[in-house]
């Protein structure tokens, strides 16, 4: 029957784990991945550390048999030499007064023969320790050098390659002390920065920006389409007043020739009633005139206003130049209704004559 091996590392997060002797289940298999080894203690002191390599070099007698077997009482640091990267945030004002904020990260690694210096942090009561476990001792330094960093640049500085890699050498440089105590090496650091309030400003006006073009572009089509619409019902406007002007005037002939033509016939007409009625007819054609001239005036004001509604650019121009086309038309029927009471007038007075 095959027993069940004793893993001390379930998580990838976990650097290494300290254990007392009777913690650990009797008469189970302790096996080390690779990359991995277990310190041995006895009364405080290091007696030995175990690797996968030494199981290897005597395969006849287990090491970790002989090191776990007897009735000493010992302690044990299970620890994995690693790579791990440590995380560290921090935040802090440029010399331009710019807020900047970002995360440090070490990768790192340990050795064999130092690794035991991590004794001390169960010394303090830490018996799981986790990368999280290291970057809080290493925060504060972090933020210190960061900060002091920060605010010798402004912030366009800050991100530039040059500036990026001083940093980052800096920070090893600053870490490496505190690092090392723990028994690890510092391979490489980057930073990792996030946007500024500069940045998301710049970002949030660019975007602002497109909207208004975008904007813009929209109100351009839907004005040209608006355009075409008027001069659509500009033109129709146009040849209704004109059909509705020679419909009136030759009605109004129609009335006006054939009581001419029997006056003249009678004879009832002296010449200066004639030249009266001439006067007429030829003040009702520049009368008509002056409506022709009346219309021209209408699409000057159509334009007019049309280049007032695209200034505005409101929806309501039709509407408008619409209800201005009708004032005019009212005011031009008021005006024939006149003309059409003088002719009736002039017609009384001459029955009246005859």
């Amino acid at each position: 029957m095959t027993r069940e091996t004793y893993r001390w590392r379930e998580e990838p997060d976990i650097i290494a784990r300290f254990v007392h002797d009777k913690e650990l289940p009797k008469n189970t298999p302790i096996v080390l991945r690779p990359n991995e080894v277990c310190v041995v203690l006895e009364d405080g002191r290091i007696s030995g550390i175990v690797t996968q390599q030494v199981m290897r070099a005597n395969p006849t007698t287990s090491m970790l048999r002989r090191v776990f077997g007897g009735k000493r009482q010992r302690s044990y640091l299970f620890a994995f030499l690693g790579p791990y990267t440590f995380t560290m945030p921090f935040a802090s004002k440029s010399s331009d007064h710019q807020t900047m904020k970002g995360e440090a990260s070490l990768r790192v690694h340990a050795s064999r023969e130092n690794i035991a210096r991590l004794i001390q942090l169960p010394a303090k009561g830490i018996m799981e320790i986790r990368t999280s476990d290291i970057s809080n001792l290493l925060i504060d330094e972090a933020q210190a050098y960061m900060s002091k960093t920060i605010q010798r640049f402004t912030n366009d500085e800050l991100v530039q390659d040059q500036a990026d890699e001083n940093t980052t050498i800096g920070l090893c440089m600053a870490l490496r002390r505190t690092v090392e105590s723990f028994g690890m090496t510092i391979d490489h650091a980057y930073i990792t920065w996030k946007p500024s309030d500069k940045i998301r400003l710049e970002a949030e006006r660019e975007h602002v920006t497109n909207m208004a073009e975008h904007a813009s572009i929209q109100a351009e089509r839907d004005q040209i389409t608006l355009d075409a619409q008027l001069s659509h019902h500009q033109r129709r406007a146009d040849h209704h007043a004109r059909s509705q002007a020679m419909n009136a005037s030759a009605m109004e002939r129609a009335k006006v020739e054939p009581e001419l033509a029997r006056i003249k016939a009678n004879g009832a007409v002296d010449e200066a009633d004639w030249q009266n009625k001439r006067r007429a007819l030829e003040h009702e054609l520049h009368q008509r005139r002056v409506d022709a001239t009346s219309k021209a005036e209408v699409l000057d004001i159509l334009r007019s206003k049309e280049l007032d509604l695209r200034e505005r650019k409101q929806q309501n121009d039709l509407d408008v130049a619409m209800q201005l086309f009708d004032a005019v038309q009212k005011k031009k029927l008021q005006r024939q209704q006149q003309k059409y009471d003088a002719i009736v007038k002039i017609s009384s007075s001459i029955t009246t004559t005859e």
